[in-house]
């Protein structure tokens, strides 16, 4: 696809950085959303001395109309979305009693609602070009209960079945949906030291590389859900 983009929603530290750094790398221009504008202004900057198109987009992706804004102007304003990458967060973990209502419906909202706008306005785009990627960020809970997980656990539950509706739905139209089962903690900011340097923790520029790999497959080998986890990380 001529002047490809790749958006990356949630384009944050860690993970979000190493996404954009892996498609810039790979020639994608770039489009960067987050809700926290200045979390993405320096980056795309920087993206930008690279030579590609780098630009941040400051978006509620519990908002409706905002994401469609977002995808309508991306189009307009980088190019062509030849992949959407779903990376948003914002992890809750309590106590059973202490879990309240609005931490249900926050975590519901920010991660199933946006992931569930992400997939549909990448898909108003990219059908009519029979094209393109949507890859959704999992995590740990998504697949399975965990104590004190409540909320955050079934909102990754939600976002990843979200994935596998859509997967089976657009296939057939040409956009290949996948799931990144993170079944581990992805190295950031206030990541484990110790836990770091005995590599214990997933490195989000390997973790790029992955989500590149499986963005780049044929029509005719599609990944839908790929498991991963640091080599410490226990099968359970």
């Amino acid at each position: 696809m001529a002047g490809k983009t790749a958006l990356i929603v949630g384009a944050g530290p860690g993970l979000g950085t190493a996404l954009a750094k892996k498609f810039a790398a790979e020639g994608y221009d770039l489009a960067l959303a987050a809700r926290n504008l200045d979390r993405v202004t320096a980056l795309a900057a920087e993206l930008s001395k690279g030579g590609v198109t780098a630009k941040a987009f400051k978006v509620d992706v519990t908002n409706e109309d905002a994401m469609k804004t977002l995808f309508a102007d991306v189009e307009k304003g980088v190019g062509p979305i030849a992949v959407a990458v779903h990376n948003v967060n914002g992890r809750v973990v309590k106590d059973l009693l202490d879990l309240t209502v609005a931490d249900m419906e926050s975590q519901w909202r920010t991660i199933t609602l946006g992931g569930f706008l992400t997939g549909r306005e990448a898909a108003r785009h990219m059908l009519p070009r029979g094209a393109g990627s949507i890859i959704f960020i999992g995590g740990r809970g998504g697949r399975r209960g965990l104590a004190k997980f409540t909320a955050f656990g079934s909102a990754k539950a939600g976002v990843r079945s979200v994935a596998e509706c859509l997967a089976r739905e657009l296939a057939p139209s040409g956009i290949h949906v996948a799931h990144m089962a993170v079944e581990a903690t992805i190295q950031g900011p206030n990541a484990n030291p110790d836990m770091v340097a005995k590599g214990a923790v997933v490195d989000p520029t390997a973790l790029a590389e992955v989500v590149y790999l499986t963005h780049s497959q044929p029509r005719n080998c599609w990944t839908f859900e790929v498991d991963l986890r640091s080599w410490s990380e226990p099968f359970a």
